[in-house]
């Protein structure tokens, strides 16, 4: 396990992984849920529990985004899916292709 400072906060929209020491925030979302991505926020998705989830910074800095990927592979190994494939295509469009 990596040693962090992220931990899990809820709220009325969700789950929201934070940082301690940055104030990092990224939303975690159902995306069978209505989802309309901001195009200033960094939109990551997987698939988990057989359905797909949407991770989305909140009021992301550019001297945070560094901090993203390690946030993200904490979130994986936190909830027990440490191989959880995590990308930032949206899986929406792949599945309208089919």
């Amino acid at each position: 396990m990596l040693p962090t400072n992220f931990y899990i906060i809820q709220t009325e929209a969700g789950d929201m992984i934070r940082d301690v020491k940055s104030m990092l925030r990224i939303s975690i979302r159902r995306l069978e849920e209505a989802f309309e991505p901001n195009p200033t926020e960094l939109q990551f998705y997987s698939k988990y529990n057989e359905g797909l989830i949407v991770f989305e910074t909140v009021n992301i800095k550019d001297y945070l985004r560094p901090l993203v990927a390690s946030a993200l592979q904490w979130y994986a190994e936190h909830i027990g899916y440490p191989d959880m494939h995590i990308s930032s295509q949206d899986p929406r469009h792949l599945l309208k292709a089919v």
